[in-house]
């Protein structure tokens, strides 16, 4: 299953300048494989304080441990997605 995340932080609790901040990003992201969970992509919009990723999971729990190490970096707006031809095809076969 994919799942778009969005990772927003304050100007205060931006950690561009974190080193020990940005480590937990870049091991989480590094690590993903660890725990079955695929990242597709990751875009950063800096002065929006916002990353975006796009994931692959088999379930919920790898999302969880994913996320774990970063959960105080800031809020996380997570959600399931389909491609559009996925969901075309659902609806085409009265899913």
């Amino acid at each position: 299953m994919l799942f778009h995340a969005t990772i927003s932080h304050s100007y205060q609790t931006c950690h561009a300048h974190d080193e020990e901040k940005k480590a937990k990003v870049m091991v989480a992201i590094q690590n993903a494989d660890e725990i079955g969970l695929n990242v597709h992509g990751v875009y950063v919009d800096p002065p929006g304080h916002a990353f975006y990723m796009i994931l692959e999971a088999d379930t919920m729990d790898q999302i969880v441990q994913f996320f774990d190490p970063m959960l105080e970096l800031g809020d996380a707006d997570i959600h399931p997605i389909l491609s559009m031809e996925a969901a075309l095809d659902a609806i085409s076969k009265g899913e």
